[in-house]
């Protein structure tokens, strides 16, 4: 019997769950600063007439988040280091998460058609791999089933979401003076490379009564694949093509605004990644059949016993098939939202909730950060945030400006960062862009009217709102006591 399948579903269906994360909000909180913010919220567009960069260089995300340290993991015997499953099962608790996020900007070049209008062109590569597992699961897997009898396991939170995709896209940037508010939308064309990913619907149980029998149900148990068979097996010229663009497409948007309120007060509200991919090219399908039945009255006490149950009692109960059947996946929407107070022209504060979706489950981020500009120069941003299983930390985003030349950088992970092996997450983002024109789009948004003075050339004007002159105050008119009156002829 064929045990591939079956050790697929194992490993994604009762060992994984992966879960989503979209960090950056450190480099968020420098809004557009810098063009990587219109990633984040579309209504962010840097000052200037033309911004561009370069591949690789202008754009690397990478962004881990687990449970476990390398110390939680590891354990020193004699000398050597080994994975302590134990103390993994020890630390684990019912909402692990586990991922690997990283993003790499191929392309971008920007420019303002007008004080008011901009569009983008921009290529980008996004990886991540996301898992979510409970403690019983992993507990199960590896200690057996003898504190369980009398209980039920649920397996239906298990989810696995892997994928790797391109995106070509074209934004557009537009300035409502009169309202005060900035909005931005991206529409982007999606190529698939890579897909597992696990049926959404998928719901499954083990209840264990106290003479050890198992009563299993499991329905939309699937899993789903793309482009797997293609890098294990294709030749050098069918994956260098196949990686160059292939049939699995899709479509995506993302939406943003900004609001001005008043001079203090703004808002931003961004919801990225609404969308799609049609998995066509190398489907692989690997699926149980839905199924209830009852196995067992054994007492899985170690690793070969749960091996031995599994290829006597259980694998043979189950009816598999393997599919190439095309499939469509949702993209993982992430909405940032958040409030600013601006204390000076140079000082602001902001604090923003982001959230994260995948196939109907939720994360959420919380920060409250403060950034300073010193001049067109150098832009900081200091941040208190809380991610999900990691707990308050401090994030940090900086970008200076020399000339047209931008070098950017920024993490959410700062303090646990210094202590390498015992930390449990990573947060770096970095590049360098190109801005052109950003003198001249300060000075036209200082002087914010179009049209001259009213009241003429030689008239003193002190400043401009966009919308009235504000003029000096006038000296009174005489007023002249005597009545008009006629004279007589």
């Amino acid at each position: 019997m064929n045990l591939r399948p079956y050790i697929l579903l194992l490993l994604t269906l009762c060992l994984t769950r992966l879960g989503y994360s979209q960090s950056g909000i450190s480099l968020y909180h420098l809004k557009n600063t810098t063009f990587q913010g219109n990633n984040m919220n579309p209504a962010f567009i840097p000052e200037g007439k033309v911004f561009f960069g370069l591949p690789v260089l202008s754009g690397i995300a990478i962004d881990i988040n687990s449970p476990y340290s390398y110390n939680d993991a590891i354990k020193k015997e004699e000398g050597i280091d080994s994975l302590d499953i134990d103390k993994l099962v020890q630390l684990s608790n019912d909402k692990n998460s586990v991922l690997t996020e990283a993003e790499i900007s191929t392309f971008y070049l920007g420019f303002r058609t007008s004080a008011n209008t901009a569009i983008s062109l921009f290529v980008r590569e996004r990886i991540a791999a996301r898992s979510f597992y409970s403690d019983d699961l992993v507990d199960f897997a590896w200690n057996g089933n003898k504190n369980y009898a009398g209980q039920t396991l649920d397996l239906s939170t298990t989810m696995t979401d892997v994928r790797y995709y391109r995106e070509y896209g074209i934004g557009l940037w537009k300035r409502l003076p009169k309202q005060k508010i900035d909005i931005g939308i991206r529409a982007k064309l999606i190529n698939g490379m890579v897909s597992v990913i696990t049926d959404r619907d998928f719901s499954g149980s083990i209840s264990i009564d106290d003479d050890y029998n198992h009563h299993i149900q499991l329905s939309d148990a699937r899993v789903n694949t793309s482009g797997i068979n293609m890098f294990e097996n294709g030749s050098d010229d069918e994956i260098q093509s196949y990686a160059t663009f292939n049939n699995n497409l899709g479509f995506g948007m993302d939406l943003g605004f900004n609001w001005q309120i008043n001079k203090q007060f703004s808002a931003s509200l961004a919801v990225n990644d609404l969308g799609f991919i049609n998995w066509k090219a190398d489907p692989k399908n690997y699926w149980v059949a839905d199924t209830s039945f009852v196995f067992g009255g054994l007492e899985l006490r170690d690793v070969d016993n749960i091996a031995d149950a599994f290829e006597d009692s259980l694998i043979n109960k189950l009816d598999d098939s393997t599919t190439y059947q095309s499939y469509r996946s949702g993209l993982n929407t992430s909405i940032y939202a958040s409030g600013s107070y601006n204390l000076t022209t140079k000082d602001m504060f902001t604090a923003t909730i982001a959230t994260h979706v995948v196939q109907d489950r939720t994360q959420f981020y919380y920060a409250l950060g403060y950034t300073r500009k010193f001049g067109q120069i150098l832009a900081l941003s200091a941040n208190v945030i809380r991610k999900p299983q990691q707990g308050i930390d401090m994030g940090l985003g900086a970008a200076v400006t020399l000339g047209a030349v931008q070098l950017y950088l920024a993490s959410d992970q700062i303090i646990r960062s210094f202590d390498v092996p015992n930390t449990s997450s990573f947060d770096l983002r970095f590049g360098i862009n190109f801005i052109f024109g950003r003198k001249k789009v300060v000075e036209d948004r200082r002087n914010d009217l179009d049209h001259p003075s009213p009241y003429g050339k030689k008239e003193k004007v002190e400043k401009s709102d966009g919308i009235y002159w504000i003029v000096p105050v006038k000296k009174p008119r005489p007023i002249y006591n005597e009545k008009p009156g006629f004279t007589e002829k």
